[in-house]
């Protein structure tokens, strides 16, 4: 690398860290109440522009221990917040929590950009509360947690393979991981299932997010392996074909 290489590679090292500290100070100047404010946040989908909040995705305790009959597409974030590394939903990795939870955000919550299936940038404000939240006492036991390691997947079972499916069983699983999101009225956060007209096939992809245009500049938060078995899978989709 030449020397001018060498000088821009730094300047664009030095660049990150300070974004990250910045984005972190921001954090740092909680205010009275942002615990709380942003439990809210977390729970309810009431401020939200697209009817997705976090606990759809991501549970706030620990669901080993105390486990609330639903399977989510991301793992649960207690105990998350002091994590040495974020693994983000486009794969990249980060050290900030404050790029994490930005990022998911951008993805899933704020108010949707005119092109491309991402939103617009989250309030600061809603940013530092969520954070305040999964730093704060009942959700911590440790300051420094270790990164939970996604199993990500780009292959789907074969077509022969999803013909096989067991409905009666996938019914189990769209109740447990699809019903609090696919309301069978259409009037949750995401299209009712009933009369889809989707594949197996399509159904597939969207459920592991392989190839997936969206709807509505959103896209479905993806179930990957180690939190919905190939297996689970395929009867899901035998279950929601024929919805």
């Amino acid at each position: 690398m030449s020397r001018w290489g060498v000088v821009l590679l730094t300047l664009a090292i030095c660049m990150a860290i300070w974004q990250v500290s910045a984005q972190q100070m921001e954090v740092d100047r909680r205010q009275p109440g942002d615990i709380e404010a942003g439990k809210r946040l977390f729970r309810t989908a009431n401020w939200t522009a697209t009817g997705l909040t976090c606990f759809h995705c991501h549970a706030d305790f620990n669901e080993k221990k105390t486990p609330d009959g639903q399977i989510r597409p991301g793992h649960s974030l207690f105990n998350g917040g002091f994590r040495t590394l974020f693994h983000r939903w486009d794969r990249k990795n980060t050290p900030s929590v404050v790029n994490a939870v930005s990022a998911c955000m951008t993805r899933w919550i704020t108010e949707r950009k005119e092109e491309g299936n991402v939103g617009k940038e989250p309030a600061r404000h809603h940013v530092r509360q969520l954070i305040a939240y999964l730093q704060s006492g009942p959700m911590t036991h440790e300051t420094k947690a270790k990164p939970i390691e996604p199993i990500w997947i780009d292959e789907l079972p074969s077509d022969r393979t999803l013909m096989a499916g067991d409905s009666t069983l996938g019914a189990r699983v769209f109740r447990r991981s699809c019903q609090h999101c696919h309301l069978p009225e259409g009037d949750g956060p995401a299209p009712s299932l009933v009369r889809n007209g989707y594949s197996r096939y399509q159904i597939a992809k969207k459920v592991r997010n392989i190839d997936n245009a969206g709807l509505g500049g959103l896209v479905m938060p993806a179930f990957q392996l180690d939190r919905l078995s190939d297996r689970e899978l395929i009867n899901v989709c035998a279950y929601v074909f024929q919805m």
